[in-house]
């Protein structure tokens, strides 16, 4: 039978082979002329080559004797005993000489050694173990005054030391300075004292040629002018020119192409060999090539893991129909599996993998008739289904996922609890392009996934705008932040029986925003899916701690979005703001929920046991609405249990709500805890949750959030 496309593959691989060929006996006349060309070449390269390396080596030397002379500031500054000598009030200059003077004469390490007090003036010194009686620096030349001037901070922070390249009164010279400290702990020294050892070795011929045996360089010399291009500047720590070191340059060029030229010949004849060869094989290739091409399409439509058609396999399906022109209804499935990451996260990849695979069969076994199931890729499948009935098909086939997943799955030992959320769109692809038909069924099974997970949304134009406000909402957070249209305010929080104000709750708030103001619970949510939340709670705990900094006898308490406490630089973040702001870490608490800590046990019990080292308090805030489980507050050990105001703020005309609270207070003081109640709003309430032994109250009957400047008033006038 004749098959028009294993003629075209034939063709095909005709054409491929003589231009193949015709490349071959090209490249053989190329290289011919390229290796009898590059012969003429190789000498003077090889002479660069050279140069170059042995430049690169001198330069390696100048660093080594560098890098020698600041390990021996190290050793020598970084010690008990020369704390104890050189903090005195008058120093033992027998001790300091027998110790760093003499050394010159021992080991020859160094020729100088000097100490110098907080004001880097000279108070002792020995060099080439002789007495060194200046005071003044002008001996050791611009160098060295370069590296206290540029590092005078690093210098006296105790962790930092300094070498480089000085013109002494004697020479070229190797220098280092570092503050002479304890070995461990902090130098305990009165305020501002400090004491400098710095070292000194000379360059000297005996220190050329060790150098030039160490790193193979032939005659290295120092002259003060430049004799030829390849000599290597010498600069000091002030990045003054203070001389250049010289080499007798090796001519291996010649002797590398006498050596290669007898070779040529038998290169040629070999390449021509193997092009020749690469001709052959290639022809056999593109033979396998024409027969394989459906296979290899095949493999290229095909996910590797779960065997379905990938995402490129369902596209050019619908974009095949799109281009015939069929105006058959066509339903688009858009699933993704609701808490695939936490499996990765705490199981492997390798049971995150057979997760998959099981998913994928059993979704295979659900497909209707006429349909394609796809792995769109991660947690993602997608499954289209045509025909007047098609959109009754995909609520079908999508009630029979949730069902499916309704069930804990086994997987081997394991049991997995899994949902998905999953959106459906349906229309004709002449009246929207397959890239827009997915595009609905994403918009739809995103609603599903921000309402509440493991349900199944049908797409319509209403969830488009509410998707575009979002994506609007979501671009105005991201512009707030960078016009600083946010605020930090906050609400008191006080002491049931003294009712005075102990500490505060920083909450965000969106006063500048272009459009007007929206309330938080309008805004965190979408920084939360977008990931904004990230630079949003840095941007509120900074201003925070910068904020209540002055307010000493005040706490602050800030909470921390689930999305924040699963990134896993969040308490290096948390230390960073503490550092930068200066804020004393035992006047902050992170407030984190209860549905949070319940879901991400693992993760949740290392990331409080970080901050809780750091000396930062831990509450468990909305303590109430979710399972308030008394074995999960031991084992996290919190500081503060935050009652929701949905159950403190029903204590006034609901019974079981006030024994429910009497019961939290007396587990919380059982385990340590304190017990702040939320929502207080009336005196009636607050009498109430006081005599159930609440330790602290919060709500709109003591004061609404309020800007620091409001704050800062009120404290005013209540101390007045």
């Amino acid at each position: 039978m004749y098959n028009p496309l294993s003629w075209r593959n034939i063709s095909t691989a005709k054409t491929l082979f003589v231009m193949t060929f015709m490349a071959g006996l090209g490249l053989i006349v190329s290289i011919v002329a390229l290796l009898y060309l590059s012969l003429h070449l190789i000498s003077s390269k090889t002479n660069e080559i050279d140069e170059h390396r042995t430049a690169l080596s001198v330069e390696g030397a100048i660093q080594t004797s560098v890098n020698r002379v600041w390990s021996l500031v190290i050793d020598n500054a970084v010690w008990d005993d020369a704390v104890r000598e050189v903090y005195r009030p008058e120093l033992d200059t027998d001790w300091l000489y027998n110790t760093w003077g003499a050394g010159f004469k021992i080991n020859n390490l160094y020729d100088g050694t000097f100490v110098l007090d907080e004001h880097f003036n000279v108070m002792w010194g020995s060099s080439f173990s002789k007495p060194f009686t200046e005071k003044d620096l002008s001996f050791f030349g611009a160098g060295l005054h370069a590296m206290i001037r540029e590092h005078a901070e690093g210098l006296a922070s105790e962790n930092t030391i300094y070498a480089g390249i000085t013109r002494t009164r004697s020479g070229i010279a190797f220098i280092g300075i570092g503050l002479i400290r304890p070995m461990v702990g902090r130098l305990q020294a009165r305020d501002g004292v400090r004491r400098y050892l710095v070292i000194t070795r000379h360059l000297n011929p005996q220190i050329l040629t060790a150098l030039g045996n160490t790193f193979q360089i032939e005659n290295l010399t120092y002259t003060q002018d430049r004799i030829s291009q390849s000599s290597v500047p010498l600069k000091s720590a002030g990045n003054e020119r203070v001389g250049y070191l010289n080499w007798t340059p090796g001519q291996t060029g010649a002797l590398a192409a006498r050596a290669a030229s007898g070779d040529f010949t038998r290169i040629v004849v070999l390449a021509a060999g193997l092009i020749l060869l690469f001709i052959l094989v290639s022809s056999i290739g593109l033979y396998k090539l024409a027969r394989g091409e459906s296979l290899a399409r095949r493999v290229a439509r095909t996910d590797w893991l779960s065997h379905l058609p990938n995402r490129r396999a369902l596209i050019e399906e619908l974009e095949s129909v799109s281009q015939r022109g069929d105006s058959d209804v066509k339903s688009v499935v858009f699933l993704d599996l609701d808490g695939f990451k936490d499996v990765n996260d705490i199981y492997g990849h390798d049971v995150g993998d057979e997760l998959i695979i099981l998913i994928a069969r059993e979704l295979r076994d659900r497909v209707p008739q006429g349909g394609m199931l796809a792995r769109m890729g991660g947690d993602e499948f997608a499954m289209t289904v045509g025909g007047d009935r098609s959109e009754a098909l995909a609520a079908e086939f999508a009630g029979n996922v949730l069902t499916l997943l309704n069930t804990p799955i086994r997987l081997g030992e394991r049991t997995l609890y899994m949902s998905a959320s999953i959106g459906i769109a349906t229309g004709t692809l002449t009246e929207c392009t397959s890239s827009e038909l997915f595009r609905r069924a994403d918009i739809a099974m995103y609603h599903s996934k921000i309402t509440g997970k493991g349900r199944v949304t049908l797409y319509d134009a209403a969830l488009n705008s509410a998707r575009e406000q979002r994506l609007s909402i979501e671009n105005e957070i991201r512009a707030g932040l960078e016009r600083n249209e946010f605020e930090v305010w906050y609400q008191p929080i006080i002491d049931a029986h003294s009712q005075k104000m102990t500490s505060v709750e920083a909450l965000v708030r969106w006063p500048r925003r272009p459009a007007g103001e929206l309330r938080p619970d309008a805004f965190i949510s979408i920084a939360e899916t977008s990931g904004l939340i990230y630079g949003l709670g840095q941007f509120v705990l900074r201003r925070a701690c910068q904020d209540l900094g002055p307010f000493s006898d005040l706490k602050l308490s800030v909470n921390i979005s689930p999305a924040q406490f699963r990134d896993p630089e969040f308490e290096e973040k948390v230390a960073n703001v503490i550092e930068m702001t200066r804020f004393p870490s035992n006047r902050l608490q992170l407030e984190v929920t209860e549905t949070y800590v319940l879901e991400n046990p693992e993760r949740a019990r290392v990331a409080i046991a970080s901050l809780k080292t750091q000396g930062i308090a831990m509450a468990l805030d909305d303590f109430g609405t979710g399972y308030s489980s008394i074995g999960y507050l031991r084992q996290f050990n919190f500081d503060t249990i935050k009652i929701d105001k949905s159950l403190a703020g029903l204590v006034d005309n609901d019974e079981q709500a006030a024994a429910l609270v009497s019961g939290t207070v007396r587990i919380a003081n059982a385990l340590g805890m304190t017990v702040v109640a939320e929502g207080v709003e009336n005196e009636k309430q607050m009498k109430l949750l006081r005599l159930a032994g609440c330790d602290q109250l919060q709500g709109f009957w003591f004061s609404q959030p309020m800007p620091v400047e409001a704050l800062r008033a009120l404290r005013q006038v209540r101390q007045c």
